[in-house]
């Protein structure tokens, strides 16, 4: 089966994709052998790549998704790819992903829709493909190891995650995918017995979607919390 036959007939009006290499080639390719859109000269086309996405990016994709298609009966195709949104920009995204005009359809590319607030990623379609499943294991694995470690060594081991991400051998994605698996583990464990430490969690993933977070401080105060 082809990686990308959940689309179908673009049955659904916003779709997460997981940003893995060639990901971006992969669906345009896949639209355009399977469904018949070209992105090539196409004014319905929309394809724009962000570092983080922010509210007035959002507002701009708002401002393009109003107008209407070129060619009647066109579908208008919007593919956003980026590395991290705000929760600013979450948010002005939830009506036009939930309601969108007549035969637009959403396409956003993340590493992770662990880092979408619960309102967004519930308006998308997510396929989980099995490249995410020895990475997810991966990181279950660290968020495992972290919690038998003393408070000193947990604080250890935050620093060197933020520090590969200083050094770009890691980025900010890696330690929400590290907070989520914390949070899944501190939940199944521990339960409504440890809510200090699931409050601290939920809020240094909501300051890692800031522009220029201090990951190292974020990641300490988790620590330190637990």
């Amino acid at each position: 089966m082809h990686p990308l036959e959940y689309l179908k007939a673009l049955d659904h009006h916003a779709y997460f994709v997981h940003s893995f290499k060639d990901s971006v080639h992969n669906l345009k390719e896949y639209l355009k052998e399977k469904l018949h859109i070209d992105h090539a000269q196409n004014p319905d086309f929309y394809h724009e790549k962000f570092e983080t996405l922010g509210i007035e990016d959002s507002r701009r994709i708002k401002e393009n998704h109003l107008s209407k298609s070129f060619k009647e009966g066109n579908k208008r195709i919007f593919i956003i790819e980026t590395s991290a949104i705000t929760h600013e920009a979450q948010n002005s995204l939830l009506k036009i992903f939930e309601e969108p005009n007549e035969d637009s359809h959403f396409f956003l590319i993340m590493p992770s829709p662990h880092v979408l607030l619960p309102t967004l990623r519930s308006r998308l379609y997510i396929s989980k493909s099995v490249d995410d499943i020895p990475q997810e294991i991966e990181v279950i694995e660290d968020a495992e190891q972290f919690l038998k470690l003393s408070k000193k060594d947990r604080v250890a081991f935050v620093d060197e995650l933020a520090k590969n991400i200083s050094d770009e051998k890691k980025n900010k994605n890696d330690a929400q995918e590290f907070l989520a698996a914390l949070e899944v583990l501190i939940y199944k464990k521990q339960g409504i017995k440890n809510p200090e430490g699931l409050r601290a969690i939920l809020k240094a993933r909501e300051y890692l979607n800031d522009r220029s977070p201090s990951t190292k401080q974020l990641l300490e105060y988790v620590a330190l919390s637990l």
